[in-house]
């Protein structure tokens, strides 16, 4: 895997922390569509998210807009905690990837007990409308095509941003702290 670099397109922040007294933070913030709105608050010097786009005029669909309803997104900090205690924190930025990605950092976590760098750096899949049925873009070396194809998936490519941005602190069972961090983006871990 070649070295990060910023996503020019890229509308998402994410951070994983954790302190000297236990305390962990998952952070996911998106203005959505570059510049969210486009409004900036007078005074302030930042843009309003545009999260809004993600209603439709659909009359009875989930995503209707009308009052008290909120719009579908894919912010999703996460916490991973087990009989209480601190496991994990994770977050992969990526649109319709963000929930793909979380599920395959637990996998490879928690099933295939892979070390926080680890999880985040193996190769990913993503569907990429994130829709029952639509196309999955393999990341080079994810291998499996030919049995995905056999299944009657279609199976496409994308751009390395398709797949996501992780960050990861996962706690040990002897208390050490891992930190992973995506070199498909600009992140660090230390």
């Amino acid at each position: 895997m070649s070295s990060g670099a910023p996503d020019k397109t890229s509308c998402t922040v994410s951070f994983q922390t954790f302190d000297s007294y236990g305390n962990s933070t998952s952070f996911v913030n998106s203005n959505y569509m570059g510049f969210g709105t486009g409004i900036v608050p007078p005074g302030l010097g930042f843009t309003l998210q545009n999260r809004g786009a993600g209603f439709n005029f659909e009359p009875g669909g989930v995503n209707e807009y009308k009052g008290g309803k909120r719009p579908y997104h894919t912010i999703i900090p996460a916490m991973v905690t087990e009989n209480g205690a601190f496991k994990a924190s994770i977050s992969n930025m990526g649109g319709f990837m963000q929930p793909q990605g979380h599920l395959q950092l637990m996998v490879n976590l928690f099933k295939h007990n892979m070390n926080a760098q680890e999880a985040v750096d193996v190769p990913r899949f993503c569907i990429r409308d994130g829709t029952f049925g639509g196309m999955v873009c393999l990341e080079p070396g994810y291998g499996e095509e030919e049995e995905l194809k056999a299944m009657g998936h279609k199976i496409g490519e994308g751009s390395r941003s398709l797949f996501g941005r992780a960050q990861v602190i996962l706690k040990k069972e002897n208390g050490v702290l891992e930190g992973g961090s995506d070199g498909r983006s600009d992140g660090s871990a230390g």
